[in-house]
Order: C-alpha cells, then sequence, then structure tokens
C-alpha cells in the first residue's frame, strides 16, 4: 500500500473555510467533537492581500453558544504576512472539562484570500470516514 494511501486512511478533514476574499469578516470554519481524536492540526493559507488576520481557535459545546472558550489565540495566533501557510495543533488532553467541540474563526483586517483545512487523527470509535468532509478532487501517489 502506498504511504498516500495510509495516510488518507488515518487523518479525515474535520473542518474547513472555503478559499475566501476575508473582507473585514470573521470566516468560520465547522465545528467538529474532538472526543473522537487525539489530535487536530489546523492548516491556514493566506494568499495576496493585507496581512495581519487573526486565529482563533475555540472550543465549546456542540452549538457553541454556552462555554464557548478560546483555547489558542493571542500573540501566538496572529498571522502577520501574506502568502504564507500556518499550523496550529490541538490535543484532546488540552481542552477543558465538558467541552468537546473545537472550531477555527479567522478574521480579517482587509481582502486577504484565506483557506483553512483541519485534519483530525483516526477516529477512536468508528472509521474517519463516517464524518471526512473532504472533497478532495484526486489522490495520486508515485510509487
Amino acid at each position: 500500500m502506498a504511504f498516500c494511501e495510509r495516510l488518507s486512511e488515518q487523518l479525515a478533514v474535520v473542518a474547513t473555510i472555503d478559499p475566501v476574499a476575508g473582507g473585514t469578516a470573521a470566516q468560520t470554519s465547522d465545528n467538529f467533537d474532538m472526543s473522537l481524536h487525539r489530535r487536530a492540526l489546523f492548516i491556514l493559507q493566506t494568499g495576496a492581500g493585507t496581512a495581519g488576520n487573526t486565529v482563533v481557535i475555540q472550543e465549546g459545546t456542540v452549538n457553541f453558544t454556552a462555554g464557548t472558550a478560546t483555547i489558542l489565540s493571542a500573540a501566538a495566533t496572529a498571522v502577520a504576512a501574506a502568502n504564507s501557510q500556518y499550523l496550529f495543533e490541538v490535543s484532546a488532553e488540552a481542552m477543558a472539562d465538558g467541552l468537546t467541540r473545537l472550531r477555527a474563526v479567522v478574521t480579517s483586517v482587509g481582502a486577504d484570500l484565506i483557506s483553512l483545512v483541519a485534519l483530525a487523527d483516526v477516529e477512536r470509535y468508528s472509521p474517519a470516514s463516517d464524518r471526512n468532509l473532504a472533497s478532495v478532487v484526486s489522490i495520486q501517489c508515485a510509487n
């Protein structure tokens, strides 16, 4: 089995922000249940435009109205440059008791182009494909 085939069986796309010109509005990713995973990796890409976006990874309840808290914020997640990639990793152990959901919120200061993908490790109790949001058009391997 090729490496990329094994990797796609071990990771699931659990949240996204489709490519968008941010404007000055906050863009929010899907939220997902971290009780099913050990670790999640948020990958943000910024395109040409105004630098200075901020990224906040939030933890909360299912509907994110009560108990929403910030798990990564401030200087650690200030996006300082356009045309760059940023990685934010969260472990399930770092989350507060009773808060099981994660999401990313990206706030733009200008017309910067952004996109975000969150990957999580294999689900503990069911196949990762059950909640995989991937809209991958093609996976190719050279063996």
